[in-house]
Order: structure tokens, then C-alpha cells, then sequence
């Protein structure tokens, strides 16, 4: 076999062997989820102990540092008993991070970093609807990549358990695989750092009022507290 019949066999293999890697990251890059919650957790030290109608803004803005601004996903908020406790609720909230400056990545896959507002699914059936967006939401909503924290809020002991970081290229895919709770994962708040700043921040905008609430104590309620064996 010749020289050239020799090339010309290698080009042929090495594209075949290249295509499916190329198939791949198209089909996985329009929308993609990163699960960082490993890396972020290894990071930090856990404590020891038409008249048109308006949207509601979604997005609250808490705070800023130097790479990212953090907002608030009201839609996210939920409150939930703390497990062993029939008296004492936790703020289930996920925390936006925006890039203040993003870096411009020379692949051409990342060069269009935003989404158009007529691209936004649910602005669109808003505007059906005569529903306006915020400017606030419409600037958030238009970012394709973004980070997500989740975070768990205890205001009877001002303290904050931390459950997983994603990355989100596109849309967010529902496949983290985050941190469950943990009573040792709770975390004093330590002055001046981001999340005391976000706890903070979050507090003075949804209250902490049904932090105390107290209703009927089931008997499952009761069990749990007294024995610390949860039967739910």
C-alpha cells in the first residue's frame, strides 16, 4: 500500500472517529446543566454547629460582589418544617448569579450570550396574555448562562445550610443531584461574607414570621421530635 493510499485511510478513520463527539456537543450545548455542588462543597468549611398588567417582580436583587450580582427567585420561595420540630420552619429559597462582566469565549457555541426577549417562552404567553414583564426579570431572564445556588434558611437560629451549585447553559435540567439536608450542615453566619450578605438580604424581603408558626402537632409530629426518627 502506498503512501497516499496509507493518508487517505487515516483522514477517513479520524473523521469517523470524530463525529460522534461532534454530534454530541451540539446536541448537549444548546441546553446544559453543570452540577458543581461536589466542586463548590469541597471549597468550604462547614460550622460546626393595556391598559397592560405588570408581572410581579420575580427577580429581587441582594447583593453584588466583584464577578457576579445575586438575585432572589421569588418563585423559588418555600417554607418547610424543620425535620424533628413541629414549631420551627426553613426557608427554601435558589439564589441567581449573574456575571457582571462575562468573558467573551472565542467558541463560536458561547458568542451569543443572550437570549432575544421574543426567544423568552414564557414572556411570550405573558405578552398573549397582555402581561408585561418587570425590566429587572427581562434583564435576568435574558442571560443564557447563569449560576444557581440553593440554600436552606434558619431564622430562629441565623443560620444557613448550603445544598448545591449549578451551572446552567440555556434552560436549567432538572438532574442535580444536590446535598439532602443535614442538621450538621447548618452554618453560623460568618460577617461580611456573601452568605451573610444573602441571608440577610433574603430575610428582609419574605419576613420571618412563619419561621415561628406552630399548627396542630400530629402525632408523626410528635414522634419525630421526641425520638429524632423521622416517619414521613
Amino acid at each position: 500500500m502506498n503512501l497516499k493510499k496509507i493518508l487517505t485511510c487515516a483522514a477517513i478513520l479520524s473523521i469517523l472517529a470524530g463525529t460522534p463527539c461532534i454530534a454530541n456537543a451540539d446536541d448537549n450545548d444548546a441546553n446544559k446543566t453543570i452540577d458543581r455542588t461536589e466542586q463548590r462543597t469541597g471549597q468550604r468549611k462547614l460550622a460546626s454547629n393595556g391598559n397592560a398588567k405588570y408581572q410581579p417582580t420575580r427577580f429581587i436583587k441582594l447583593t453584588k460582589d466583584d464577578r457576579y450580582t445575586y438575585y432572589l427567585d421569588r418563585d423559588s420561595i418555600m417554607w418547610k418544617r424543620l425535620p424533628y420540630s413541629s414549631s420551627e420552619y426553613m426557608a427554601d429559597v435558589w439564589i441567581r448569579m449573574i456575571e457582571n462582566e462575562p468573558e467573551e469565549d472565542p467558541d463560536e457555541r458561547y458568542q451569543n450570550v443572550y437570549f432575544s426577549v421574543d426567544d423568552i417562552e414564557e414572556v411570550q404567553v405573558a405578552r398573549e396574555k397582555n402581561i408585561r414583564y418587570a425590566p429587572t426579570d427581562l434583564e435576568v431572564l435574558k442571560h443564557k448562562h447563569y449560576f444557581l445556588e440553593h440554600y436552606y434558611l434558619r431564622p430562629q437560629k441565623k443560620q444557613i445550610q448550603f445544598l448545591c451549585e449549578l451551572e446552567v447553559i440555556g434552560h436549567p435540567q432538572n438532574t442535580d443531584a444536590g446535598r439532602v439536608y443535614e442538621y450538621k450542615n447548618w452554618e453560623e453566619l460568618v460577617p461580611g461574607s456573601i452568605e451573610s450578605a444573602i441571608y440577610k438580604s433574603v430575610m428582609k424581603e419574605i419576613g420571618t414570621e412563619k419561621a415561628y408558626e406552630r399548627g396542630h402537632m400530629k402525632f408523626t409530629d410528635w414522634f419525630e421530635e421526641i425520638t429524632r426518627i423521622s416517619i414521613h
